[in-house]
């Protein structure tokens, strides 16, 4: 009697401690979410590493146990540790590229542009056509998709979730090598500059936030898109929606096609908005292949079959 007496505390201050800890690791991970859908962290340059450490020290003994719930820090931690980086790819000196994709889309489509083309048949003039909307409310879907599909391969699938955090991570810093070495300035902004052909190039997405909410649209852009406005070689959100396409493709079959449908629909939108060139979305799609399959040994090989609690 007197050990299950004892025993008891132990477990309750087990049970409390594990539940501590659980709370630690959830707080860390909102507060890194927080950041980046507000860019806290622009503000103080060291605000950003200090949550990352924060992070990485309430995580560090879950890290050790190699449970599923782990790739979560993963995923948060690395998307936002991204972040940070992408913000310095366009202040190293190196030399902003142009016109590179602009002379590809030329001589795969006899001298036109297509996002030019584009706009020229389908934007109005004047005001805003049913295309913009839907175009522009892709486009921002790139910020919901990707993280509502984690939540919910975590809750139903939960075996395959360390497959796609890794591949939407891994993307990424792919990407993240091409903004440093090869910063690149999306159509949108060439426009501007005058490389494009007349009449260029109208951000339509400025035109349809404006017509909603200027003042929050203007919140959210500076959030989620003004860290780094040359990083568009290759397309990220060409490359996660594909790596989305992959998963779906491989674990889900039965929605591979209105996937694909997502998939084509976010292409046209990224070249009809002024946002990339064909050329950024090729590189965007070969990335995502290329990182998914990688991906795919490397989780398995570290998970183990002990590893999909």
């Amino acid at each position: 009697m007197a050990t299950s007496t004892s025993a008891l505390p132990r477990a309750t201050q087990g049970a409390v401690s594990a539940d501590l800890q659980l709370a630690a690791e959830v707080g860390s991970l909102l507060l890194l979410t927080l950041a980046e859908m507000t860019r806290l962290w622009e503000e103080h340059a060291w605000t950003g590493p200090l949550l990352l450490l924060i992070a990485c020290l309430a995580w560090l003994p879950e890290l050790r146990l190699r449970r599923m719930r782990s790739w979560w820090f993963v995923y948060v931690a690395g998307i936002f540790a991204y972040s940070l980086l992408r913000a310095l790819a366009d202040v190293t000196g190196v030399p902003v590229q142009s016109l590179y994709p602009l002379r590809l889309d030329r001589l795969l489509f006899s001298g036109v542009e297509p996002g030019v083309w584009l706009q020229e048949h389908l934007h109005p003039p004047t005001g805003l056509s049913k295309v913009d909307y839907v175009a522009v409310a892709t486009h921002w879907s790139f910020f919901v998709v990707p993280h509502a599909l984690a939540i919910g391969i975590f809750l139903f699938r939960r075996n395959h979730f360390s497959r796609y955090a890794l591949a939407m991570v891994a993307t990424m810093y792919v990407a993240l090598i091409f903004f440093f070495l090869v910063p690149t300035a999306p159509p949108w902004l060439a426009g501007q500059w005058g490389e494009l052909p007349a009449p260029g190039l109208s951000r339509v997405m400025d035109l349809v936030g404006a017509s909603l909410n200027a003042p929050t649209y203007q919140s959210a852009y500076e959030s989620l898109g003004a860290a780094n406005p040359v990083a568009a070689m290759p397309s990220v959100h060409m490359a996660i929606t594909f790596v989305v396409y992959l998963w779906v493709r491989q674990y889900a079959p039965a929605w591979r096609w209105p996937c694909l449908a997502y998939v084509a629909v976010m292409a046209f939108s990224l070249i009809y908005l002024g946002e990339h060139y064909i050329l950024d979305l090729i590189a965007g799609v070969a990335c995502a292949f290329i990182v998914y399959f990688a991906t795919g040994r490397a989780v398995a090989h570290r998970n183990g079959p002990a590893a999909i609690t």
